[in-house]
């Protein structure tokens, strides 16, 4: 952990550190190499008494094409490798354990898919990939784990993600990067990625047992009943006066203006909370309250995580 590039703690990290490299080499390279050429010309080709004249120039196409081709080709390459280690950051492994993150002033907040809550520290089993649903319920934080090199924006009203993969048992720093208020720079954490024995011990461990709550998508199907989802939108892919929520999420969802979207996390909470913002294709408008400032963004997040459940 003491080293900078290349600490081995995670294979994501260590590409990230390869594209690093590449472009710190890349730029030494240039830096060199350019600086070395003008030394050269200024010995070479310096004015050796008064009666030096200046040699007449017009310019030279060929040299002109060979530095404006091979930047070029350069960056393309930068930008290649760049997108390609980019799109892995980007893609989460099928078999993610998610875990659902709210950033506050000035806390971080953790809930697992069997409900339990932790504040501050995230627990992980080392070697297994983790996803992590975030969103902010005040202002924009900022979510970084150097050590495993992710980092990625916390927004209001908003779900962004991040995936990481300890690959061996330690503890790493969390940050917040975005300033976010008088307390900051106080709102830390730690990651604790566990071996196989004290992951169990950890998951099995119930501190009070009167604090044991529903998991986040067991709330999300009361809250189903509770506000009436149930009479516009089925569970069991049957048609109703709305979509219905089977196998909704990662659907391609077609809309009356002729666009569509695949259904992710934030098209459902904006359909909750400004449901005539987008019409689904054979739907008729104004069918459904709006439910802006009536769910709390939990309650949204819940509700998201029960209808996930109804994927087969």
């Amino acid at each position: 952990m003491d080293k900078i590039l290349f600490n081995g703690l995670s294979e994501l990290g260590t590409h990230v550190d390869r594209v690093h490299v590449f472009i710190i080499a890349i730029m030494a390279f240039c830096f060199i190499a350019c600086n070395a050429v003008l030394i050269y010309f200024m010995l070479r080709y310096r004015r050796k008494g008064p009666d030096d004249v200046t040699a007449s120039i017009k310019g030279n196409h060929l040299l002109e094409a060979v530095w404006t081709i091979i930047p070029t080709i350069v960056v393309l390459i930068v930008f290649v490798y760049g997108v390609r280690v980019w799109g892995d950051m980007r893609k989460p492994p099928e078999n993610a354990m998610t875990i659902n993150v709210t950033g506050v002033q000035w806390a971080w907040r953790f809930e697992y898919p069997d409900g339990r809550i932790e504040a501050e520290d995230l627990y992980v089993p080392a070697g297994q990939p983790i996803r992590l649903n975030m969103v902010s319920n005040d202002v924009l934080h900022s979510f970084f784990i150097p050590e495993l090199r992710v980092k990625e924006d916390v927004v209001p009203s908003q779900y962004t993600h991040l995936w990481f993969q300890a690959d061996y048992e330690g503890v790493y720093n969390i940050f917040c990067t975005e300033y976010c208020g008088d307390n900051h720079s106080y709102m830390l954490g730690k990651v604790h990625a566990l071996g196989p024995e004290a992951w169990d011990r950890w998951v099995r461990r119930v501190p009070d047992p009167d604090a044991v709550q529903l998991s986040p998508a067991e709330r999300g199907a009361k809250l189903y009943s509770k506000w009436g989802c149930l009479g516009c939108h089925s569970t069991d892919g049957s048609p109703n006066i709305g979509p219905t929520f089977k196998n909704l999420m990662g659907r391609s969802e077609s809309f009356a203006d002729g666009s569509t979207v695949v259904v992710d996390e934030n098209y459902i909470m904006e359909s909750i909370k400004q449901p005539n913002a987008k019409i689904v294709a054979g739907f008729k408008p104004d069918q459904m309250p709006a439910f802006e400032g009536q769910l709390s963004q939990q309650d949204i997040t819940d509700l998201i995580d029960y209808i996930k459940t109804l994927n087969e």
